[in-house]
């Protein structure tokens, strides 16, 4: 009787774990050689602010760099498409340093590591599907 209810509870806390775990969106941000300041997150739903109006973000986040990377963590996201846009904020005053031009001056990238020459790529190029059991998505911060 004993093995009969340790067995039940062993097989009862294994189905909540993995249910806890379903649907969470992870997402790894790779910044080789950087040991510190913060990596600063946007997700998006659709094309529109994409990459850059935080207003228009469905999650935004900020975590701390550690040996190199980032986590992060998202739930309750619905099943569709969405794009991440991130950069380096090595003094951590959550703003991107630019020059005059307009041109990023920290480290930056996007969801499949999506680039064009003089642009930020499109919503459709960053894009990636997020299916209600779970995605993780991962790609790493290039210099301008």
């Amino acid at each position: 009787m004993g093995r009969r209810i340790v067995f039940t509870f062993f097989a009862l806390l294994m189905v909540t774990t993995s249910e806890g775990n379903d649907g969470f969106l992870q997402i790894t941000v790779r910044i080789p050689g950087e040991t510190k300041g913060l990596i600063q997150l946007l997700v998006f739903d659709s094309a529109e602010g994409f990459p850059d109006r935080p207003e228009k973000a469905v999650r935004s986040k900020s975590e701390p760099v550690d040996s190199g990377k980032a986590i992060f963590r998202f739930s309750d996201l619905a099943e569709g498409f969405y794009a991440v846009a991130a950069f380096h904020d090595a003094d951590a005053d959550g703003v991107m340093r630019k020059s005059i031009f307009g041109i990023p001056r920290d480290p930056y990238g996007f969801s499949n590591d999506a680039r064009k020459p003089f642009s930020p790529p499109s919503f459709t190029n960053a894009s990636f599907f997020h299916s209600t059991k779970g995605s993780s998505v991962e790609f790493t911060l290039k210099a301008p």
